[in-house]
């Protein structure tokens, strides 16, 4: 019983106890684990499946390293991406406030269906008014 870990054995019989459709494996350690004498044999399958349970136990601990891994990149994609909009939207409404041809970009983008019904009394304050804006927007090119 010298290779056994003992207090890992009782941790897992104890755990496995507590599912509610243990697999087959977990159900022989809780078995072999909760057995008063158990013989060489016994030991050795013991040893079999604990080592296996460990590895399964590694396994779920990389997963789970390699997802929160994951969860932390898409986090900082989305966060990234959200400070360019701010940045971009900054800069429009700045530009709206200095340049007549900007500010009638914002009405269109306002009143063409590019910003959602709900939103629309939020940001409609923002829309500069003035009597210098052009009749038409230019081209791309001229902007």
């Amino acid at each position: 019983m010298a290779n056994l870990d003992l207090a890992h054995l009782e941790k897992l019989v104890k755990r496995f106890k507590g599912f509610n459709s243990p697999t087959d494996a977990q159900k022989l350690i809780i078995l072999l684990g909760e057995k008063n004498f158990r013989d060489d044999d016994d030991n050795k399958k013991l040893a079999v499946l604990l080592k296996a349970e460990k590895k399964a136990d590694q396994l779920i601990g990389a997963r789970r390293e390699a997802r929160q891994l994951l969860d932390k990149i898409k986090a900082d994609e989305r966060k990234e991406e959200t400070r360019k909009k701010i940045i971009w939207g900054s800069a429009l409404k700045t530009a709206a406030q200095k340049n007549p041809y900007m500010a009638q970009v914002m009405a269109k983008l306002l009143n063409e269906g590019y910003i959602s019904e709900r939103d629309k009394d939020v940001v409609k304050g923002d829309v500069p008014t003035s009597s210098k804006q052009a009749t038409r927007l230019p081209s791309i090119a001229n902007v």
